[in-house]
């Protein structure tokens, strides 16, 4: 069992003790997204292909609460920015813009490459400290100056 799981499993038998039903239904959530995606692929999981399961759970959950925002529902809101904090703290300490346009230049991308070909060498090394809408605004932003 990888780290992940362990801390997910640690957890789950905190929130059960707390009776924290919201932390115990999103790392239900979480444990059930990364046994599904084992079974799919027929082997253990890489910690990587853990991190895109846990930031596409991140990602579903923001865009619930946009929605939640736009029809005006404060009860959803309010919930999905408590699931929100809870899948966050499984993932890496997020990067900024700042970090990752100091990323880009440590790297010695020059400012007239091309940003589809920069933002994938920067996806690599981010992997899973940075959203790609955070990395996107990042190279624009370092190519533009």
């Amino acid at each position: 069992m990888s780290e992940l799981q362990d801390r997910l499993m640690a957890d789950i038998r905190t929130a059960m003790k707390e009776k924290d039903t919201m932390k115990k239904g999103v790392i239900n959530l979480l444990r059930a997204g990364l046994q599904n995606e084992s079974i799919e692929l027929k082997r253990e999981l890489t910690k990587e292909e853990e991190i895109k399961i846990v930031q596409r759970e991140l990602k579903q959950t923001k865009q619930s609460l946009d929605e939640g925002i736009k029809a005006n529902r404060e009860d959803i809101v309010e919930a999905e920015k408590a699931k929100i904090a809870i899948v966050e703290s499984y993932l890496p300490k997020q990067m900024n813009v700042e970090e990752v346009k100091e990323l880009i230049a440590s790297l010695g991308i020059s400012k007239d490459a091309s940003m589809g070909q920069t933002i994938g060498v920067v996806m690599k090394e981010v992997a899973g400290r940075a959203e790609g809408k955070t990395v996107s605004q990042a190279v624009k932003e370092y190519l533009q100056n």
